[in-house]
């Protein structure tokens, strides 16, 4: 959804819907006009009223193919004026109505003058297909009846009031209420043609409008012979009426598009907002009658341009023959005008206009999809504290439009919404309150139709509470510490509170062992008294219970475990002992008798001693060669015993 505007000004003054006169051109409208010539008027009344009824048929260009207006005069009976087809160009309207539409001087009853419009001319001689309109010029609401009014309205006329009362009182009568134009005068009314057509004939919205000079599947048509040339389908300011073919009067999208083509070829289709180029497309065509169909549709403003180019040589046909009100008098061409990119310029006020000129090609205009939001309506709740660059709540648009978007802003400095993911961000900190703060905002939009659409987000931030972040937990301390230790610095937080304060609320089970006092920078600790007297034996376990306040208090707690520290002196060999087996140089015997002695002391004098278990032997691991083996060792030893024997 991201337009191709260059600046906002640049946006609102493209925006702007503009009348040309000529939003009746391609519409089969029959349009009854109930005039009211009741004696509450005056002669000036009336001529108000002629200069109106000609003016609205120079709006919506009386033609037999297009708009047809026929006149009925009420007071408390109906005066037939003329008939659809009596009376096809606005010059001939006016005149005729010189004679026709005169003061009659009766009482005031709209019914008659309805029931005539209904049986007479709109339920019988209205055109197959057309768009049947009644449309009352009056200065009273008195109605007897109202059958024949609902009776059209049943029907699908479309019934409209053009009064000096004020709009409200015709709300139930109107078929709908966009269709009132109320509260003024009969001076003013006679110049209020074009704004009457714009509210009632021509929409803001195309609905279903078509642009084109003739049919191009039935023109006959010659081939172009310039290339490198582009083709601006200007709005026509001269001839008869102002009417032009192809002057967009309506807001909406681009549907389609028909042409005949005299040769093969491409061009670019493009959009121009004035000289801006909003939008273009390349098409390839080849020879006959052929269409394209936009998808995504293309967003078109009342006002703009339609328009080609062709690299090559121009592959649209031109008509063969031109005339008529709809033979266009102020095509622009140029040639060399090269390509170009959206959001280019291009003077095309300074080219040259083609007389008499018309194409063979056609544009249907149909309604975008009017901007409509969804999400963003149920309240959001966010904390206080929530991270700046979050997604809070999402409010998304449906628009086939979307190119040319102009977005309000959400009316807080703290909240932006994305266009793109429909995401509303937070932008800077929030003020913390330590109470709900709601934030009311409102994102509205409106299209290239001025079409507008709404909604209101409401999100309240909730007060963050105060919070221990660092309890519950655990310390382990040995039963030997006695001096002064910190175990832990306590970490609390309320961003609503000015300063935190922690005490000491209990320990279990009672002792005078544990403190929690100030640390630094406002923050307390837990701290282990100097010459405390910690013993495993007796208690393994504190539990050292802590309040916190701020604007709330909390309570939490740290475990301490108590270590067992006692440790064991391990056996040192005495210094007699250890001379002893140096100096030991005597017979095995003598050895052998200090080591038992030495044995026999360790285990008298040592607190713990490992004892290894004997180890039983496997009689059926042993093979029959390992008992031979120790006989033999046995038998060497006797030997050498005997053999040393006198020597000992």
């Amino acid at each position: 959804m991201v337009g191709h505007y260059s600046s906002i000004s640049v946006i609102i003054s493209m925006l702007i819907a503009t009348s040309y006169g000529s939003c009746g051109v391609h519409q089969m409208l029959d349009v009854v006009v109930l005039y009211d010539t009741s004696s509450s008027l005056t002669s000036a009344d009336i001529d108000d009223q002629k200069s109106f009824i000609h003016n609205l048929g120079f709006q919506l260009y009386l033609h037999p193919d297009h708009t047809n207006i026929a006149g009925i005069g009420v007071d408390n009976s109906s005066h037939f004026g003329w008939g659809l087809r009596d009376y096809m160009t606005s010059t001939d309207l006016w005149y005729a109505m010189e004679s026709n539409l005169t003061l009659t001087g009766g009482g005031s009853d709209l019914s008659p003058g309805m029931d005539m419009a209904w049986n007479n001319i709109l339920s019988s001689n209205a055109r197959s297909g057309s768009t049947r309109w009644l449309l009352v010029l009056t200065s009273t609401t008195v109605m007897s009846s109202t059958t024949s009014l609902d009776a059209m309205k049943a029907a699908g006329v479309k019934v409209g009031f053009v009064s000096t009362q004020p709009a409200t009182s015709y709300t139930s009568l109107a078929s709908d209420s966009r269709y009132i134009f109320g509260g003024s005068t009969w001076s003013t009314i006679g110049s209020s043609a074009q704004a009457v057509a714009e509210l009632m004939f021509c929409p803001p919205y195309c609905e279903s409008f078509v642009f084109y000079y003739d049919l191009p599947s039935t023109m006959s048509v010659i081939a172009d012979t310039n290339s490198n040339v582009g083709y601006y389908l200007t709005h026509e300011t001269s001839g008869l009426n102002g009417v032009g073919a192809y002057n967009i009067h309506c807001c909406g999208a681009l549907a389609s598009l028909e042409y005949k083509a005299a040769t093969s070829g491409s061009f670019v289709l493009q959009v121009w907002r004035a000289e801006y180029l909003a939008y273009q497309t390349t098409i390839t065509a080849s020879v006959g009658y052929q269409s394209h169909t936009f998808s995504p549709k293309v967003a078109i403003a009342a006002g703009d341009v339609l328009g080609w180019y062709s690299a090559g040589v121009n592959p649209i046909g031109i008509a063969s023959n031109c005339s008529g009100e709809l033979c266009q008098k102020e095509i622009r061409q140029v040639t060399d005008m090269g390509s170009l990119a959206v959001g280019d310029s291009y003077a095309w006020s300074s080219a040259y206009p083609m007389p008499d000129t018309a194409f063979a090609i056609k544009f249907t205009m149909v309604n975008g999809t009017v901007p409509t939001f969804s999400g963003g309506d149920a309240p959001v709740s966010i904390s206080e504290s929530l991270t700046v660059g979050s997604s809070v709540a999402v409010a998304s648009l449906t628009d086939d439009l979307g190119e040319s978007l102009v977005w309000s802003d959400l009316g807080s400095p703290y909240f932006e919404y994305n266009q793109t993911t429909g995401l509303i961000t937070l932008m800077t900190t929030l003020p913390v309150t330590g109470v709900e703060t709601p934030y009311f905002l409102s994102l509205s939009v409106f299209d290239s139709c001025l079409n507008t659409a709404s909604v209101a987000i409401n999100i309240t931030t909730v007060v963050v509470p105060l919070a221990i972040n660092n309890l519950p937990t655990e310390v382990e301390l040995g039963d030997d510490t006695s001096s002064e230790t910190l175990l832990i610095v306590i970490n609390a937080t309320d961003p609503a509170a000015d300063s935190i304060s922690c005490m000491l609320t209990s320990i279990l089970p009672e002792t005078t062992n544990f403190r929690v006092d100030d640390y630094l920078n406002g923050t307390a600790g837990v701290f282990l008294n100097a010459d405390a007297e910690l013993d495993f034996k007796t208690t393994e376990e504190y539990k050292i219970f802590v309040t916190c306040t701020g604007t709330s208090s909390m309570e939490s707690f740290l475990t301490v475990r108590i270590l067992d520290k006692s440790v064991t002196t391990p056996y040192t060999v005495p210094a007699w002992a250890a001379g002893a087996i140096v100096v030991s140089v005597g017979s095995v015997g003598v050895v052998l008798a200090m080591v038992c002695f030495l044995i026999v002391v360790i285990l008298a004098t040592t607190d713990e001693a490992e004892v290894l278990p004997p180890v039983e032997e496997d009689e059926n691991a042993k093979k029959p060669v390992d008992d031979a083996a120790q006989m033999y060792k046995k038998v060497d030893k006797k030997e050498t015993y005997r053999e040393g024997f006198g020597e000992f």
